[in-house]
């Protein structure tokens, strides 16, 4: 590994960063099927990287073998969503992102060997700038690229994963289970079961911050009476005894990533049971209805995102057909390296 130096990402390292995210965007197709057929195409794979090397938010280093790309990565410093919404306050601040398509290692290198020197010079920078919450993106199974990022200290924080049909969900026969589609009068119970859903995020051992306080009410409300507005965002409200006790809410422009076929493919955008009403079919009920509605509209398949971490959430998803087709992988600096070398 002595010969691979490694430098900031130049406009002319397009072509040969291009052949290897084609390369590998192949050999991920052939486990997910479901990843766009357009970036095996190496002008395609280029022009993807283009877009990122061209944003003034990106940062991109390579890692070379004297005429030889062993590797290359890039992160995006997070804009995320205005502050002063809902939204917003789900992103994390001064956080950095580098995508799953965003960075290779070539057949034949050390991939912890050439992470770590690539890393190294990114991360550098970006804590210097005050961003120190950094999160990788992998397919799921790579195996090797994942090894490489846990060696540098991140973990598994999040999976996306695609039901794959959206045929009926077995056990969903909850006899005293009455699911209904909400309408905007049903805004106060959506935002009572967001609110249960945001403090499940908030307990142990997920502890992700989502806006519960009542500072953030408003935003609430007025997110989701934009979305109960719009017939293609079915939300799914399930009742026992005449209480909400659960939801899922769907959206038909979600957070899928962009090199996972969309078409066809509805986002699953919240799915909450109150505590009390677990176990007993509520979630396969709700479930059920969401990928009945789905059939009728021509939809065949379903994604989300879901905390690893999350002790109820990620057994009943996978339970139920969904599949890990990429994880998100995060490290937070310690934030006191800023002042202890004088910075």
């Amino acid at each position: 590994m002595a010969r691979v130096t490694v430098r900031s990402f130049e406009r002319g390292d397009l072509d040969a960063a291009a052949g290897l995210l084609a390369e590998k965007h192949r050999a991920d197709r052939e486990r997910h099927p479901v990843l766009t057929e357009a970036l095996e195409d190496t002008d395609e794979a280029r022009s993807m990287l283009a877009k990122w090397f061209d944003n003034e938010r990106t940062d991109g280093a390579v890692a070379v073998d004297g005429d030889t790309l062993a590797g290359y990565a890039i992160g995006e410093r997070a804009a995320g969503a205005p502050p002063d919404s809902y939204m917003g306050q789900l992103s994390t601040p001064r956080s950095v992102s580098i995508g799953s398509r965003d960075h290779a290692v070539a057949a034949g290198y050390d991939a912890n060997a050439v992470c770590r020197m690539l890393y190294r010079h990114l991360a550098a920078g970006w804590v210097a700038s005050g961003y120190y919450a950094h999160t990788v993106n992998i397919a799921a199974g790579d195996e090797r690229l994942q090894e490489a990022w846990f060696n540098l200290g991140f973990g598994r924080h999040v999976s996306v994963a695609v039901r794959e049909g959206t045929g009926p969900v077995a056990g969903a026969d909850a006899a005293d289970v009455e699911v209904r589609a909400a309408g905007s009068e049903d805004v106060g119970e959506l935002l009572e079961l967001a609110r249960t859903l945001g403090l499940h995020h908030l307990d142990s051992p997920m502890f992700m911050y989502w806006p519960v306080q009542a500072e953030h009410d408003g935003l609430a409300r007025t997110f989701f009476s934009g979305l109960l507005e719009d017939e293609g965002n079915p939300h799914y409200v399930a009742y026992r005894e005449g209480e909400a006790v659960g939801l899922t809410s769907f959206l038909k422009q979600g957070f899928i990533p962009p090199y996972i076929n969309s078409e066809k493919n509805v986002y699953l955008f919240m799915g909450i049971v109150e505590p009390e009403a677990q176990d007993g079919g509520v979630g396969r009920a709700l479930l059920d209805h969401g990928m009945a509605w789905a059939r009728e509209e021509g939809y065949e398949r379903c994604t989300l995102h879901v905390l690893s971490a999350n002790y109820s959430g990620e057994p009943f998803w996978f339970a139920n057909g969904f599949e890990p087709v990429e994880y998100s992988l995060e490290r937070h600096i310690d934030e006191r390296v800023a002042w202890a070398r004088g910075g």
